[in-house]
């Protein structure tokens, strides 16, 4: 008897199960294939087959222990909802008022697990640089969300500074300090890491619209993420000597001091006067102060988390 189901039919799951799968993964904490089938009551094939899709499309990700999350496509498609909304979250309204005051891209940063988020990001200003859009991570590797180490226990600041490479140690133990005197990060790159910069970041955006290439894309976006240049002292921001900036982040504090996000900008730039790296830390730090914190968004995780990071013993 003939069948009316075509191979593309019976590859597809059901959209129900699909559905199911990302509830999942948007309530609880990252799971593997065989933990989602079993939590679901389906047979691990059909979930193979269904994560096999998603993550084609970058709906959800793959982590480096084989346990799945929600995808950078998702959360993307998520942010453009919220324009739509009524009573969008107060944390966009308060990036865009600070990308306006700064002309230049800003985002917002979380730490999950051994892996930093960009939970918001605002482009229409300028890059952050460009490729980098909500939804993507990076490892949680030295510079990464170094605004959030300074301000965590002292357990964590060592795991992080334990990532680092050996030669680099001592720059980034300094650079936690200076933070925690300046309220921020300030971070100088040449002219040749603009460029660099500029060439991943257009190959990013090209592989967004290749099938299957999240591996890669994966690969240099981590790239994208080691090229912050170079932590300024202090001394080096009070010369009125112009300085070339690439990023600058603070931390967001919750109201008992704990970071719960990293506040960051994108300025991008080879020559910023003094006046002007003095007006991108005052609205920086001004909107870090003033941001609203996620309820129940703090870094590091209090004792009984389940989902306690665990920093990357790799290089950067």
């Amino acid at each position: 008897m003939p069948s009316d189901k075509t191979p593309a039919a019976e590859t597809s799951p059901p959209t129900r199960r699909v559905i199911a799968v990302l509830e999942l993964l948007a309530e609880e904490t990252p799971r593997t294939s065989a933990q989602i089938a079993d939590r679901l009551g389906l047979s691990r094939s059909t979930v193979g087959n269904v994560l096999t899709e998603l993550q084609g499309h970058e709906w959800v990700t793959r982590r480096a222990d084989l346990s799945y999350e929600l995808g950078p496509a998702l959360w993307r498609t998520a942010d453009r909802g919220t324009h739509h909304r009524d009573d969008p979250d107060p944390r966009h309204s308060a990036l865009r008022r600070l990308a306006r005051e700064v002309d230049c891209g800003a985002a917002l940063l979380e730490v999950h697990g051994a892996e930093v988020r960009f939970a918001i990001v605002v482009e229409n200003r300028g890059r952050i640089p460009a490729g980098i859009s909500i939804g993507t991570h990076l490892p949680l590797i030295p510079p990464a969300a170094a605004t959030i180490i300074a301000h965590s226990d002292q357990s964590s600041r060592e795991r992080w500074l334990a990532a680092a490479d050996l030669e680099h140690r001592t720059e980034y133990e300094t650079l936690l300090a200076d933070i925690r005197v300046m309220g921020a990060a300030v971070w100088g790159v040449d002219a040749h890491s603009l460029t660099t910069l500029d060439v991943l970041a257009d190959v990013v955006e090209h592989l967004d619209h290749t099938p299957n290439s999240h591996i890669l894309r994966e690969r240099v976006l981590a790239l994208l993420g080691g090229i912050s240049g170079h932590p300024y002292r202090p001394a080096d921001l009070d010369d009125d000597t112009a300085l070339p900036i690439s990023y600058i982040s603070a931390a967001v504090l919750h109201e008992h001091g704990e970071p719960t996000a990293e506040l960051l900008i994108g300025p991008l730039r080879s020559a910023v006067t003094r006046e002007e790296r003095d007006h991108y830390l005052g609205a920086l730090t001004d909107s870090a102060r003033s941001i609203p914190s996620r309820t129940g968004t703090r870094w590091p995780p209090r004792s009984g988390r389940t989902d306690a990071p665990t920093i990357s013993s790799s290089g950067a």
